[in-house]
């Protein structure tokens, strides 16, 4: 069979769009358990003979792993994730394919126009509830698959699958995957662009970025009359918002050097000040003021190293500045944080995507490596996989009435059983 299969391989699109609306009936919401579409998908696979195994992620065995994301209060620690292989004759290179099962929540019920455990076609958009983010990642997969094993495709390398959660930053599902390894020789994300390009956008890096946040103590003065709140003197006491200015400045110092040191030729940097909190009222000398700032970058640097030049640089703050000194500033990470990860543009995979977008239908294609905390980073940090995301065309990410484009759906399947045949030989 030649690899140019777009008018040789057929996609049953009914069973595409009726297995798309199986898996959007079954709630997969961020944090919660996922035993049911777990359960759904191991049925699939042992019908494709594609042999499931299913896996315990536990997020507590990874708490001093350098992608470590503190989850948050009352999401489950321990989530399944899936796999299946079609294993190939030998002699060619393996490929793996992966999508995330968990979507967003539902939020306001009232501003959706269907219902969102419901595939609802209108025209070429298809809607419900992670049909963008990212089901129809799943679903392409899966008719991959299908349409492999229907089709008698006889392929030399295996084509691998995972089926994992990583909505709440990798810890129950792509970090303990990627950390157990996957003996592959390249890899695929499938997931729409959340740029809404659609299909043509490749992602082949991700940005690393890390929120700081620094919280500065001050001392309020005594006061002179007691029920007067202004009758103090600011000599008498601390005001931490000022102590945090000083804090904010030295920040920014650090931002321009930063800016002339990585963005000479291309923005590889972004340092952002996007949060300040103190006192009460304009009488009052503030006892506390938090800052947050926001950095990103796709630098040889890691969250662990750009957090240590951080802290020294506000330590020597804290050493000119007594009250700095008498009250130490908290200085740490909050939220979610990702290492950043790139590969080159010469990469086989990379190539071969390209081509085959280009075979199924002549998009127009754009390399998007400035997506933060991608799923790609963790097979190209932590299983030495060279990888690369793309997906179809869908929209509003995060709120109601999500949806992807039907047409697209179906020629990413194309395009990713192309891939599969083109590089696993």
């Amino acid at each position: 069979m030649k690899n140019n299969f777009n008018n040789e391989i057929k996609v049953p699109v009914d069973k595409a769009l009726n297995l798309l609306n199986d898996l959007i009936a079954i709630p997969s919401i961020k944090g919660k358990k996922n035993d049911g579409l777990i359960d759904f998908l191991e049925r699939e696979l042992e019908e494709l003979d594609c042999h499931p195994q299913v896996f315990i992620a536990d997020s507590e065995k990874y708490i001093n792993h350098p992608e470590y994301n503190p989850l948050p209060e009352g999401v489950e620690k321990k989530q399944k994730y899936i796999t299946g292989i079609i294993k190939g004759s030998g002699g060619g290179k393996s490929i793996l394919i992966f999508s995330h099962l968990d979507t967003e929540d539902i939020g306001e019920r009232s501003l959706w126009n269907t219902d969102p455990f419901k595939l609802v076609k209108k025209g070429d958009k298809l809607y419900g509830l992670g049909s963008a983010d990212d089901k129809s990642g799943v679903a392409a997969c899966l008719m991959a698959l299908r349409v492999v094993k229907e089709m008698g495709i006889k392929l030399k390398g295996d084509v691998k699958y995972l089926g994992e959660n990583d909505k709440d930053g990798g810890d129950t599902g792509l970090l303990p995957a990627f950390d157990k390894g996957f003996n592959a020789d390249g890899a695929i994300y499938v997931h729409a662009p959340e740029s809404e390009y659609g299909i043509g956008e490749i992602k082949a890096g991700s940005v690393g970025f890390l929120t700081l946040r620094i919280t500065v103590f001050g001392e309020t003065p005594p006061l002179r009359e007691k029920f007067n709140p202004g009758s103090f003197s600011v000599k008498d006491g601390v005001n931490a918002i000022n102590k945090a200015v000083k804090m904010i400045n030295a920040l920014n110092e650090y931002a321009k050097k930063r800016d002339r040191k990585f963005n000479r030729k291309k923005e590889r940097t972004n340092f952002n000040m996007g949060f300040i909190r103190g006192g009460e009222i304009a009488i009052a000398v503030p006892d506390k003021c938090v800052v947050e700032a926001r950095i990103t970058f796709s630098t040889n640097e890691t969250v662990k190293s750009v957090f240590e030049e951080v802290k020294n640089i506000l330590q020597k703050v804290i050493e000119e500045d007594n009250s700095l000194k008498k009250y130490p500033p908290k200085v740490e990470i909050t939220g979610i944080r990702a290492n950043p990860a790139e590969i080159s543009e010469d990469e086989n995979i990379l190539q071969i995507a390209k081509h085959s977008i280009k075979e199924v239908g002549n998009y127009t294609i754009k390399l998007f490596n400035h997506h933060q905390g991608s799923g790609i980073r963790f097979p190209i940090i932590y299983d030495q996989l060279p990888t690369i995301a793309f997906g179809l065309k869908g929209g509003n990410f995060c709120a109601p009435n999500e949806w992807i484009s039907e047409e697209e759906y179906i020629n990413t399947i194309r395009i990713l059983v192309n891939v599969i045949i083109k590089w696993c030989g």
